[in-house]
């Protein structure tokens, strides 16, 4: 569908009935709060504070307008077509109401043949964002589908969002033409046959091809059938090829193909499974539900998900770009992952991110817009829900890429107090069966056996580092669990004033609004002063605190990834909260800075990711001088390979000391997809000096390949905390 785009001018007004004053030129896709702050020459939005500037035009409506004037050959006709207004929407020409609606991810499509010839106008009114009450919270958020994350959240501001985000533009076609192709298929229980089921609206052929070779073709009107014998299949990475067909549709008329459109095709069957071990649990009557299955099944091989959840990339769903995806997931890849939550706070992303997804090998969760609320049972809303979730579901079901469907984010919680008898999510389930049965969903997450959080290393209340917890945990899932870092100094700086810089530590207003302190849960979130004080006895300044945290947030996430890959089979899934960001975070839990800007810890999460490695289980990150410092070695292989013959080289090294051998451990062999533990290490650890330490594992067969190293800390029993000071 080629889209001939138009001269998009837009303007607010207070009042539906009257005009706006003002126009100013609107960017398709965009955002008329970003056209706005152009027309006004506004700095830019992620610095300091300025977005406070955008509080009120929340509250106001937008108009688009473009002039509309097109000429026809007898056998064509013309759509307006929209393929995403956010959010309430009126759309007239000549001030003639041809479509009124509600919802971001339907596509909406307005046939104006009969302005052909003259010259004409077209506006789109867009309303207010909808607000269930007066809070000013993100609870304003529970009776709509819009996004949850605009109403403001910990790491993103509250803008409230309103325009054109997607493509909006005219197409001209032949009047037979395909309106709105669906597709979807079925796998057989050994996989050796896919039906593959088209849906073109009118006389169509439809042809499957493998390359240049058309492995399958029907033509016929309703619905055409094709069936491929062995078919090829799509796997995520590491486990097999991400092959995808090319299917072509044409609409036909007197035996000519008259309107074309073409698709990559992916085949694959994704299933949930119940994880090792969770029938027994609850193990004593009376027994209740079990743990639910958390374990992904992909062509009928189970797959250890280690990934992360994903954000926004932009406070804005229209200043999404290709490229802007495309770097943030060849930085997904690198770092060894293999899936993406897509929390349900944020927007469903434009069709670039699947399509990358796809060629990637990276598998994706999507959750429908539902986030920490308790949204209603009431028609309405749920009449918005049903639409929003068919329109999602047929947009993305044909992404092989896409492996599970999720109601949304934390709605079994305390805080949103939603149930499976709910009416939204039996809504989502029952579109999520009528429209992609063979693609699981779940209702929320967490579900029972599942975990959310913690997001920090170190609680300074309780004086315990959370390490603990995970390894003393027994988990079927870990689908979101935070180490904090900050972002580099240098960054900061960026996006700050000099006089934000001399007040730091204090609660600023930036530092405090960009989620650096107060933000969630503790006082000095996500800049974590009390961990660089914990670990490090303290800091010196922004650039000192900087690196401090950002040493800490890498090896700690580090010791988390491995250690729930330690616990597959029965733990199926890591996925840390979170990778990316929607605007400048100074402190987060993200592993890259927006807009694409990676932290250390990457680095460190890609060592963990990697298929096989030697690894260490260790219960802290710091000690106490006098110590015995123990810890277990473990081999960790996600690969398909068989790993034959393996020696691990242990060796130390106290501060400046020189590196000690402890000694080696042996493994004779160790099957695909599976984990081993070779024993276990102890040596003293100094009485007296503060000192940091190191662990190195070698793996001298496999080269650099599965080598590891690990840094701990360690000072004398007196307290080593002086706030915002390093010890003398």
């Amino acid at each position: 569908m080629q889209l001939q785009p138009l001269s998009w001018q837009v303007g607010h007004t207070s009042d539906p009935a009257q005009k706006p004053l003002e126009w100013y030129p609107a960017q398709v896709p965009g955002a008329a709060q970003m056209d706005y702050a152009r027309a006004k020459n506004w700095p830019p939005v992620e610095f300091g504070t300025n977005y406070r500037a955008f509080d009120g035009l929340e509250d106001l409506y937008w108009c688009y307008e473009a002039p509309l004037s097109f000429t026809l050959e007898p056998w064509q006709g013309a759509t307006l077509v929209f393929l995403g207004i956010d959010y309430r929407y009126r759309i007239s020409v000549d001030g003639r109401v041809l479509a009124d609606g509600e919802g971001m991810f339907t596509p909406v499509k307005v046939d104006v043949t009969e302005f052909a010839g003259g010259e004409h106008n077209v506006q789109v009114l867009v309303y207010p964002a909808p607000k269930a009450d007066d809070s000013g919270t993100r609870d304003q958020a529970r009776k709509c589908c819009k996004p949850a994350a605009c109403y403001g959240w910990d790491w993103h501001p509250r803008i409230i969002t309103s325009g054109l985000y997607d493509q909006a533009g005219l197409w001209i076609h032949h009047k037979t033409h395909i309106r709105d192709l669906q597709v979807s298929y079925r796998l057989t229980e050994d996989l050796s046959r896919a039906d593959i089921t088209v849906e073109a609206g009118t006389l169509a052929v439809a042809r499957l091809l493998d390359g240049d070779r058309v492995v399958a073709e029907a033509t016929g009107s309703g619905r055409l059938m094709l069936s491929v014998d062995q078919p090829k299949l799509w796997y995520p990475i590491g486990y097999g090829p991400q092959f995808r067909y090319t299917l072509a549709v044409s609409a036909l008329e007197d035996g000519r193909e008259v309107d074309k459109h073409i698709r990559p095709l992916g085949l694959r069957r994704s299933r949930m499974v119940m994880n090792t071990g969770s029938w027994k649990m609850p193990n004593l009557f009376p027994k209740s539900r079990s743990d639910a299955p958390a374990t992904l099944e992909i062509n009928g091989q189970r797959v250890f998900a280690k990934g992360s959840n994903w954000v926004n990339i932009h406070l804005y769903p229209g200043a999404a770009t290709y490229e802007d995806y495309k770097n943030l997931l060849q930085q997904v890849r690198y770092a060894n992952m293999n899936i993406l939550r897509i929390w349900g706070g944020g927007f469903v992303n434009h069709e670039a991110f699947f399509e990358l997804c796809d060629e990637y090998g990276i598998m994706v969760w999507q959750e429908f817009p539902l986030a920490c609320n308790e949204y209603p049972d009431e028609d309405p809303y749920l009449a918005v829900l049903e639409q929003e979730a068919v329109s999602i579901v047929r947009r993305l079901r044909t992404h092989p890429c896409l492996v599970l469907w999720c109601g949304g984010n934390e709605l079994f919680n305390s805080w949103s107090k939603m149930t499976d008898q709910h009416h939204a999510l039996r809504v989502l389930d029952q579109v999520c069966y009528k429209e992609d049965r063979f693609t699981p969903f779940i209702k929320t997450s967490p579900l029972m056996g599942m975990a959310h959080g913690p997001y920090v290393n170190y609680d300074n209340r309780l004086n315990t580092e959370y390490l603990p917890v995970f390894i003393d945990s027994h988990n079927t899932a870990y689908t979101e669990f935070g180490a904090p870092g900050a972002a580099s100094a240098d960054y900061i700086r960026k996006y700050c004033t000099g006089e934000d810089l001399k007040a730091f530590p204090q609660k600023n207003a930036a530092f405090k609004e960009h989620f650096g302190v107060d933000a969630a849960f503790f006082p000095d979130t996500w800049l974590r002063t009390s961990e660089a004080d914990y670990y490090f006895g303290g800091w010196k300044d922004l650039e000192d605190l900087c690196e401090k945290t950002q040493f800490i947030q890498a090896i700690c996430y580090r010791a988390l990834f491995e250690e729930m890959r330690r616990q597959w089979p029965h733990c199926s899934m890591a996925l840390n909260w979170c990778f990316n960001e929607p605007w400048p975070c100074f402190g987060n839990n993200s592993l890259v800075s927006w807009p694409c800007e990676p932290k250390p810890a990457l680095e460190t999460v890609r060592q963990a990711l990697r298929p096989s490695l030697a690894s260490l289980r260790a219960r802290r990150h710091r000690y106490t001088g006098g110590e015995t410092f123990c810890g277990e070695i473990w081999m960790l292989n996600d690969s398909p390979d068989t790993l034959e013959n393996l020696t691990v080289q242990v060796s130390y090294r106290i501060g400046d000391g020189p590196e000690r051998l402890w000694g080696a451990l042996r493994l004779d062999s160790l099957p695909a997809r599976e984990n081993a533990r070779l024993g276990s290490i102890s040596f003293p650890l100094p009485q007296d000096s503060p000192c940091r330490f190191e662990v190195y594992l070698r793996v001298p067969e496999h080269g650099d390949e599965m080598n590891s190293h690990y840094t701990f800390f360690c000072y004398p029993a007196r307290t080593v905390k002086k706030k915002g000071q390093l010890n003398e």
